[in-house]
């Protein structure tokens, strides 16, 4: 079976929530070396490349997700898939919807094991693709009795609510201001940076019993959430430990506020093998941190090339690498 593109508009298509979900549960039950998944990053001038590279235990293949934004404030996102036996070049899949699609459903298999088994209400902060994804990833493992939405474009946050209220068949209210989205949420999502970086509520607002997912903080120069939410917060389960203590923007200005980081910083890994059932029990105010990893790039992407395949959707890619023996 030879090498195949999978388009953007394909991956839309095929891709579904309970298998995006299964999928990433069963990558995150395996255990996980310590070079699973890496990244590195490029910087030119005003552009840079990165590349998320992982073999994930549990899939037939590895691969990598290398983005680029240029100086023309454009972006382009691609995924190569490789046999993990032969190594032969699998696939090559347009990344551009996955990213939120696979943060998305990583985020949902999260929440499946922190939050309280009972209908929740939604306070949301941010009305993006990244937003509504996790919206609809969330409705999937838990029944939403409300959504409380906010962003600063009241157009945007208006549309969101009345699309997302609609299609999920649930009261979806735009708010004016994020601490009226936030009062009274079981589940606080954050999914919107400020276009200065400042945080993008106050951990004043947060009641024992919340879960805080936050998404929007993945490299040191942006900022989400503001240091007393990181201290507030009693477990901290993040895809990439490392990365988000050293990497986000985030936890960068909490340690320099002398947050203590020591005892609360636990990897998703060790959440869905049932590790840290003990602490989820006992935790006051948890939080899943995500910054992206290749596993679930990976993970989700092999998901779409399988469908495609199944439906006659993928291109056949008139190349095929020469293969060295080692």
């Amino acid at each position: 079976m030879g090498a195949v593109f999978v388009p953007a508009a394909v991956t839309r298509e095929v891709l579904g929530w309970d298998d995006m979900i299964g999928a990433l549960r069963a990558a995150y039950a395996q255990p996980h070396l310590p070079q699973t998944s890496v990244r590195a990053q490029a910087r030119g001038d005003r552009n840079w490349l990165r590349c998320l590279v992982s073999a994930p235990p549990a899939c037939p293949v590895m691969g990598a997700k290398v983005f680029g934004i240029g100086r023309a404030r454009r972006a382009s996102y691609l995924i190569p898939l490789f046999d993990q036996e032969t190594a032969e070049l699998v696939a090559l899949v347009d990344g551009l919807h996955i990213t939120a699609l696979r943060t998305a459903a990583t985020s949902a298999l999260a929440v499946d094991l922190l939050a309280p088994r009972r209908a929740l209400a939604l306070g949301v902060v941010g009305s993006g693709a990244e937003a509504q994804a996790h919206v609809r990833a969330l409705a999937r493992v838990r029944r939403l009795k409300s959504i409380r939405l906010y962003s600063p474009t009241a157009e945007r946050r208006e549309r969101a609510a009345a699309e997302l209220g609609a299609e999920l068949k649930v009261s979806c209210a735009a708010q004016s201001d994020a601490r009226a989205a936030i009062e009274g949420a079981d589940i606080v999502l954050a999914a919107a940076r400020s276009h200065d970086e400042t945080p993008v509520f106050d951990g004043d607002w947060l009641r024992t019993g919340m879960l805080v997912v936050s998404i929007g903080s993945t490299i040191p120069e942006q900022r989400e959430l503001d240091a007393h939410t990181i201290a507030a917060c009693d477990l901290i389960v993040c895809d990439a430990v490392a990365e988000v203590i050293e990497e986000t923007g985030d936890f960068i200005a909490a340690r320099r506020a002398g947050v203590a980081l020591d005892g609360k910083m636990q990897s998703l890994n060790d959440l869905v093998q049932g590790k840290l059932d003990e602490r989820v029990g006992a935790a006051r105010l948890p939080m899943y941190k995500s910054v992206g990893a290749a596993i679930q790039d990976v993970t989700v992407a092999q998901i779409a090339v399988q469908k495609a395949r199944q439906r006659g959707l993928t291109t056949p890619l008139p190349i095929e690498l020469e293969i060295k023996h080692v």
